[in-house]
This record gives C-alpha cells, sequence and structure tokens, in this order.
C-alpha cells in the first residue's frame, strides 16, 4: 500500500512520536509512506529513515486559515501525479484538508483521534472525521460518539504501542552516568515527569506535590524533562514554594525516554489527556507510575495493580501516593512488574501497527 499521513508539524511530541513508530513499522511491512507536513526538527528522522516529505505551509491551529487552501492545490498536485491508497489524517486541521482531498481524489480517508476537542458547533455540522477513525482510548472513542455524534461502526479503538526493543535495563554505572549529565546526584530518589511543558499536563500539580514529599525525606529531587511555554511559571511556582532547589529542569539532548532510566517514581498529573505515550514508555522501562484519573490514563493503569491514579489538580493525593511508593518497597515492586506485564500483552508497537495495517486493508477491500 501506498499510504499518505497529513499532520501539522514534526516537532518533538506524541502525535510525531506515534507518527514516527507507525510510519518506520509499516516500511518495515513493505509499504510506501509519505508524509506531509509543515515539517520540524523531528523531519530529518523521517528522511533518514527512508519515508518520504512533501512540504505544505499547514502550520495552523485555525479550521478557516489560508494555509488550508494553500496546502489543498500543493497536495492535489501531488495527487493527480501520484496513486496513493489511503490517506490518513493526524490532527483536527489536516482532517479537514485530508476529506476534501478524500472527496475530490476519491482515496480512502483514516483520521486519528489522539485526544479531546471542545464541541463546537462547526466541528459537529463538519466532523470530517473519514471513512473510519482511530480512538486511541475508551476514553477518546466515547468522546467521539458523545459529543460529535460518531458512528460506533466507524471507529477503531487502538491504543498506542511502544517498542519494547528500545528499552534496557540499566546498569548502576550507566545510571548514574545519565545522573551526571542531567545534574543529579547518583544518591537522590529521583520523581520525575517527561513531556512538554502546557497546562494540560498539570505540572504545577507536580510541584506543589514536593514539599509535602520533602518535608519526610530531603533526598528527594523533582525532575522535569521536556520544554514549552509553561516552564518560566513552572520555575516561580518552585521559587515561591521555596523548592527551586530540587527542582530540576532538563531540556533533553537524545530521546526523552533514554532518561527514564534516571527516575524510581514516574509521575503524570495531567489534567487532559488522550492516553499518555510517556507513561506507558515509563511502565516499559519498569518505572512504577503515579497518574491523574482523567482521558486514557484508566486504559493504562489499574489503580492498586499497575499504577496509582490520583485525582487531577490534587497535588496531597499527589505526595501522598509518591510517600507510598517511597516507604511500601514491595507495593513498588508489585505496580512496577505487574505494569510491565500489561504493557506486553496490551500496548506494544507491533500490535498497534497490526491492527492499524488491517484498518487500511479493511478499508480498500470493502471488508470493514
Amino acid at each position: 500500500m501506498k499510504i499518505l499521513h497529513i499532520t501539522t508539524h514534526l516537532n518533538k511530541g506524541g502525535i510525531t512520536s506515534y507518527l514516527f513508530s507507525l510510519a518506520i513499522e509499516l516500511k518495515k511491512r513493505g509499504h510506501i509512506l509519505i508524509i506531509s507536513s509543515s515539517g520540524g526538527e523531528v523531519k530529518e528522522s523521517f528522511l533518514k529513515n527512508g519515508v518520504e516529505h512533501l512540504d505544505i505551509p499547514i502550520c495552523t491551529k485555525s479550521d478557516i486559515s489560508p494555509k488550508l487552501l494553500f496546502s489543498y492545490f500543493i497536495l492535489s498536485r501531488f495527487l493527480l501525479k501520484n496513486r496513493v491508497d489511503i490517506i490518513h489524517a493526524h490532527t483536527r486541521v489536516t482532517q479537514i484538508l485530508a476529506f476534501f482531498l478524500s472527496q475530490r481524489f476519491r482515496i480512502p480517508l483514516v483520521t486519528t483521534c489522539h485526544g479531546f476537542f471542545r464541541p463546537r458547533w462547526h466541528r459537529k455540522i463538519f466532523p470530517c472525521w473519514g471513512d473510519r477513525v482511530i480512538a486511541i482510548s475508551s476514553q477518546v472513542k466515547e468522546h467521539l460518539m458523545k459529543d460529535f455524534k460518531a458512528k460506533e461502526e466507524d471507529i477503531r479503538l487502538i491504543h498506542n504501542g511502544v517498542d519494547l526493543d528500545k528499552f534496557k535495563d540499566y546498569t548502576r554505572e550507566e545510571i548514574n552516568d545519565l545522573r551526571r549529565e542531567i545534574g543529579l546526584t547518583k544518591d537522590s530518589f529521583i520523581v520525575g515527569s517527561a513531556g512538554r511543558f502546557s497546562t494540560v499536563k498539570g505540572l504545577e500539580y507536580f510541584i506543589k506535590a514536593a514539599p509535602a514529599v520533602l518535608k519526610n525525606n530531603e533526598n528527594v529531587v523533582f525532575l522535569l524533562i521536556g520544554y514549552g511555554k509553561e516552564e518560566s511559571r513552572l520555575r516561580q511556582i518552585a521559587k515561591d514554594l521555596k523548592v527551586e532547589n530540587k527542582i530540576v529542569f532538563f531540556k533533553p539532548i537524545r530521546e526523552t525516554y533514554e532518561y527514564l532510566g534516571v527516575m524510581d517514581v514516574f509521575v503524570m498529573p495531567s489534567t487532559q489527556e488522550g492516553l499518555g505515550l510517556s507513561l506507558l514508555e515509563a511502565q516499559a522501562q519498569k518505572i512504577p507510575v503515579v497518574a491523574s484519573r482523567v482521558g486514557g490514563i484508566p486504559d493504562i493503569i489499574e489503580d492498586g495493580t499497575t499504577g496509582i491514579l490520583v485525582e487531577p489538580k490534587d497535588e496531597s493525593a499527589l505526595s501522598s501516593a509518591i510517600l507510598k511508593l517511597m516507604r511500601d518497597r514491595d507495593f513498588y515492586s508489585k505496580l512496577r512488574d505487574n505494569a510491565y506485564d500489561k504493557i506486553t500483552k496490551e500496548f506494544t508497537l507491533g500490535q498497534m501497527v497490526v491492527k492499524t495495517e488491517k484498518l487500511y486493508e479493511g478499508l480498500l477491500c470493502h471488508l470493514e
């Protein structure tokens, strides 16, 4: 199959990570992949892995931006000269673009809903979900049916998956080397989080949980791996709470998952989350996790069995969960091991790719 994926940009983030993993694995399975976007810092990685890229000026969040029209003309010229079997769109703006391309060229359209949309009137009147829409969690599927009246038979629940082969059992020496690179001492207990610094990630509650934890154990360091527009505000919160010396901000120079091995506990305090790829990666790295009971996170975590769920925006619950993991090593080991077992059974990259491939094949054969 020849598959055209359309996304807004290829900067680091959950959608780009999803698309990169999917594209590389589909290419290994003999398919031809073309990515069309406005480019970004990860574009070169796609090219190095033999995935073609077509530049379009689509870096916008507006559904009515003239950039959609310019992008439509560029992709139309491409499709007039090149046969494509499937179009697959990954953001709201590119869903609209892909919908009109699909209609004009009569190419089956798949979209992936990576999170939650505000149910604005124009999204309800012009949903543009395509022939099939992939929901990355059961909560996203419910959102599509409840808020946008999407038909259940047109939705496929396909969880994000992680490539277990890229994770490793770090030696103590390797962990110490990574800690030195970040600026951490080798003996500290590291409570970490990773991802973009945006309001929906709830990182202010991660920082607000620090004083209660540090009151019980001064040897704890809170590590935030990533970057984003919220960083200055988060630093100010840490300063106001007088814990700035215990909060480490680190911009990764390699892939974020490569630094997970330095953590003793991983925290995802999101206020909104489609599924939580970094949560899956932490569990694949055999790190016990604490996360908010929002969005698709309960698809991953069974409270008290594969992790700890807390209510969003509750720093007291976060600190209590962290302290429980610090004090109860048997519970710590149970969550870590159970989570890894669940990942290997339900959230592997191979499973995600096979299900997506079957969806494509079904559309082409009119069997879906």
